[in-house]
């Protein structure tokens, strides 16, 4: 069974394998990457940009063990400024918002999109220590996308521990004058666009809330680790 640690290790070097490969590092890009080659997006294929940055993104986690503790917040920033350009959060937020996207303000969209993002860098940034020692294999599809547009890219991710997980990536985009951005991700059958819509259906029916949208942007962070330590207590008392 995916434990928490392991997921969040498993999911934020998901991301961050395919973030490598769009972004040209910035200032901070540059400091957690250790001077690694300008990424590239438009007309690769997803696949391919996966398994050129496989020994990029060991580099950069390997790197950033050695500040993450003492500057979090540096590793934050490297964190976002990789995932910001690859990641569509903004479609990522309306899925997650499903029904009440339609009922939400331009700025309550904005704002939860905003939240939304940084609270998946910041609960799940210090697990990609835990990847240190892991290798990623590529499974080769065997048959031919259905969409020109649309791309699941399939994974398996070991761990140092010897566990291995299987990840699946839903990438897309408008047309082939764009880049591939990814808008889900799946770890080890775990659907998270899914299960974040699930919790946010679930804090907007929570009397303490109120149904009130601003309170459950403001109190998403809270959402998500009550959530997710519910989620191991059940798991562990099942097993």
């Amino acid at each position: 069974m995916l434990n928490r640690t392991d997921k969040r290790a498993v999911l934020l070097g998901a991301l961050l394998m395919l973030a490598l490969g769009y972004v040209a590092p910035t200032a901070a890009g540059d400091a957690a990457a250790g001077g690694a080659a300008a990424g590239v997006g438009v007309g690769v294929e997803p696949a391919e940009l996966v398994q050129q940055t496989t020994e990029q993104m060991l580099a950069l986690i390997e790197e950033a063990q050695s500040y993450a503790k003492e500057d979090p917040e540096r590793f934050y920033i490297a964190v976002e400024a990789l995932l910001s350009p690859v990641v569509d959060f903004t479609r990522f937020a309306r899925s997650v918002m499903a029904a009440h996207y339609k009922t939400a303000s331009a700025e309550q969209r904005e704002r939860f999109a905003e939240s939304f993002k940084w609270n998946l860098v910041r609960t799940y940034a210090f697990a990609l220590t835990e990847f240190s020692e892991g290798e990623v294999a590529l499974i080769v599809p065997d048959k031919p996308p259905r969409k020109p547009n649309r791309r699941s890219i399939k994974q398996e991710i070991r761990l140092g521990g010897g566990n291995t997980y299987t990840v699946i990536y839903s990438m897309g985009r408008a047309n082939d004058q764009e880049a591939w951005r990814m808008r889900n991700i799946i770890v080890e059958g775990v659907n998270m666009g899914i299960t974040y819509r699930s919790q946010f259906k679930s804090a907007m029916q929570d009397p303490k809330l109120g149904g009130d949208i601003d309170k459950v942007i403001d109190a998403w962070s809270d959402v998500i680790d009550t959530e997710s330590a519910d989620e191991e207590d059940a798991a562990v008392k099942s097993s």
